[in-house]
């Protein structure tokens, strides 16, 4: 990791956790500042985290077999692109919806996932001696290095496929946020005490609709992940689906969100059914993303051989 992009991320997390900080604030208090505070420090902070993944490709391009490398390859990159995506897909939410207070509930995953790429050395060399605080911080710089592309990730697929799932996969994760603001916006007003918090989330309706369009948009954008993962798998293994876990896996990610779909246009479904399907969905996406690869030897980046 270059000095340049390693000032960048670090500038772009202490960003994301000032963020959240202040989207809380907003919400246990009245200060309309707080929120205006937290949109406008999100776009710097997103254009920051950019930054610092077009560093990191400069780079990676002085290195002779790293000519397709895209800063997604391993655990801490892609947790760092999901980071960045989720937060992205809730800045164009806020933009049609003006709705702060759902900072809340969507921004928590994103520093989560930023935190997640920090974890990486932890999963990758869960052995190494990190006795001192030098050693501690050698240590965490180290695992961020650049990492090795295995044959299978030297392909210019990395730089489609990769980045539409995981568009869909954050998309999916601002659902997940405003499902679960929708399950206790319904739970305040049926409470004979609601608290002020009541009165600053938008009503069920609205946030019924608004998890609908999230889904309704980023359902294509997985489906066209999928083929263009089927593609890929084509030109690395000689076939388009071979019912690996990550494969299967997806597909049931697929299915999920397509019931969710089909409950809601065919069979009527609103409300909390639908907000419990979103929900389940998430929670598949990130089996699909983080639990399959202790599965799947072709798509594991944990021992950074897959994809």
């Amino acid at each position: 990791m270059g000095m340049t992009e390693m000032v960048l991320f670090n500038l772009a997390f202490a960003g994301y956790t000032l963020v959240l900080a202040l989207y809380f604030a907003y919400a246990f208090t009245r200060r309309e500042s707080f929120s205006r505070s937290a949109y406008r420090l999100l776009t710097g902070t997103v254009a920051l985290h950019v930054l610092s993944l077009g560093a990191r490709v400069l780079a990676a391009r002085v290195i002779p077999e790293h000519t397709w490398y895209v800063p997604w390859s391993n655990w801490f990159e892609s947790f760092s692109l999901f980071a960045l995506l989720i937060a992205l897909v809730f800045l164009i939410v806020q933009a049609r919806t003006r709705l702060p207070i759902l900072g809340v509930f969507v921004m928590p995953w994103s520093w989560l996932a930023i935190v997640m790429a920090l974890s990486y050395p932890f999963f990758s060399t869960p052995n190494a001696s990190i006795a001192s605080f030098g050693g501690f911080w050698a240590f965490i710089n180290s695992a961020r290095e650049i990492p090795k592309l295995a044959p299978a990730l030297q392909s210019y697929w990395m730089a489609i496929h990769v980045p539409v799932m995981f568009f869909s996969y954050s998309a999916f994760a601002n659902a997940f946020g405003i499902g679960i603001a929708y399950l206790i916006q319904e739970r305040q007003i049926k409470s004979k005490k609601p608290t002020e918090l009541s009165y600053r989330l938008p009503s069920l309706e609205e946030l019924d609709r608004l998890i609908y369009r999230i889904i309704v948009i980023a359902f294509p954008v997985l489906t066209l992940g999928i083929m263009l993962g089927a593609r890929w798998a084509y030109d690395a293994w000689g076939r388009y689906w071979g019912w690996d876990a990550k494969e299967t896996w997806a597909l049931i990610t697929w299915f999920i969100y397509l019931i969710y779909l089909h409950m809601r246009l065919v069979m009527g479904w609103r409300g909390r059914r639908t907000a419990y399907l979103s929900l389940a969905g998430f929670a598949v996406v990130i089996f699909t993303y983080v639990g399959v690869n202790y599965l799947s030897e072709l798509h594991g980046f944990l021992s950074g051989t897959g994809r």
